[in-house]
């Protein structure tokens, strides 16, 4: 096992407000994406900090394939609470904390463990606390708090960190529980997308070439009826473009082209139009997307996505309605259609996985999505994320 320490990347794209002492809560610039809730636990590790008097908080997670445990965060006023180089031996103290998996309280000063920074070895006050981070039982990182007061942590204080970490342990099964959601939706939807294809489009083009066929032989025979079979084709060929359409506008790359949701939205909606001839109106204002983040962003974008090509599918909708605006610390997503609405309770295998793949991104996101249907009336669909640095 091999230990990483990188310094605070400050001019990363993830963008914090100021943490416990005035500092900035790190995520390493190399270290593996994390959960939303990784990225924000400044807003519950720094007023703990600030009640025990800590000067910093790391975390250290051991990378599955590799072995090397990277920092994927840090607060508090010092840089780094530890040092390592090729040249040391702080490999060897965290493979050791990582197999004993028990807790291990350091006190300052001390010249024996060199793995910690030179200026913490040399406080004369102060403990460094190492507790371990469990996902399912299974050691996977390190939780290490540094404190350079007088009195030590007493047994209140250490419950607190051990609560944190195990917490934290929650956040990373949370967090591998929806990676493996998210693979099996994918696998899903490939299926669904295979099945589609050859049940719908694949098998009427083939309807439409045999048509054209009968068309070509009659003309060759000089029978009456081949204007008739070449009209009909080409009807049948205009509801197969709407289709292949429809489906254009579900599989395009799922990157958003613009840089504001609301620019992204309201060309996506002129595509929809274009393909399907429904009416839909755009309620909102490009201010209220702003503050997102980009994994934010990105899901209430997909969201919209999904749900208007479910709509073009499925609904039979003539009038589609959409609002997005900012409430309580949120961004909202309300889409409603007029179509012919289905049973949520028992919806088909298509439109089931379509509300799975976006109740996952919602929930991804650090959001919810809620959806009503009545047959014969239409759906509503309400999608929200959280805001950054929303009370």
């Amino acid at each position: 096992m091999k230990a990483k320490n990188t310094s605070p990347d400050h001019g990363s794209a993830l963008d914090y407000s100021e943490g416990m002492h005035g500092s900035q809560p790190d995520v390493a610039s190399n270290a593996p994406e994390r959960s939303f809730l990784i990225k924000n636990l400044h807003r519950i590790t720094d007023p703990l900090a600030d009640l025990i008097e800590l000067d910093a908080l790391e975390i250290y997670l051991a990378d599955s394939r590799t072995g090397i445990m990277e920092r994927v965060f840090r607060t508090g006023r010092l840089e780094s609470i530890w040092e390592f180089s090729p040249e040391q031996s702080g490999i060897a103290f965290m493979r050791k904390q990582i197999e004993k998996n028990e807790t291990r309280i350091i006190n300052l000063p001390n010249s024996r463990v060199a793995e910690l920074a030179q200026s913490l070895r040399e406080k004369a006050f102060g403990q460094v606390a190492c507790l371990p981070v469990q996902v399912a039982g299974t050691p996977a990182g390190i939780l290490c708090a540094v404190h350079t007061r007088r009195s030590m942590l007493d047994q209140g204080e250490q419950d607190m960190l051990s609560s944190l970490a195990a917490w934290i342990g929650e956040i990373l099964l949370y967090e591998k529980k929806s990676q493996q959601a998210r693979a099996e939706i994918i696998t899903q939807e490939r299926e669904r997308i295979g099945m589609d294809l050859h049940d719908g489009i694949i098998q009427s083009l083939y309807g439409i070439g045999l048509s054209m066929e009968n068309a070509r032989l009659n003309l060759t025979q000089g029978s009456g009826d081949a204007l008739e079979m070449v009209e009909s084709s080409l009807e049948a060929l205009q509801s197969a473009i709407a289709d292949i359409r429809a489906y254009i506008l579900d599989l395009r790359p799922r990157q958003l082209r613009h840089e504001n949701l609301f620019e992204g939205m309201r060309s996506l909606i002129r595509e929809f139009r274009a393909n399907t001839m429904v009416d839909v109106e755009l309620e909102g204002n490009p201010e209220d997307v702003e503050g997102l983040e980009r994994e934010q962003v990105d899901a209430l974008f997909h969201i919209f996505q999904e749900a208007i090509s479910n709509t073009a599918k499925h609904a039979k909708a003539t009038e589609v309605s959409v609002r997005i605006w900012k409430r309580d610390g949120r961004v909202m997503l309300r889409i409603n259609d007029n179509g012919q609405g289905f049973d949520i309770s028992k919806p088909d295998r298509r439109i089931g996985q379509g509300l799975a793949n976006m109740r996952a991104r919602a929930e991804g996101a650090g959001g919810g999505m809620e959806i009503v249907s009545i047959r014969k009336q239409g759906t509503t669909l309400l999608a929200w994320v959280p805001v950054r640095g929303a009370s």
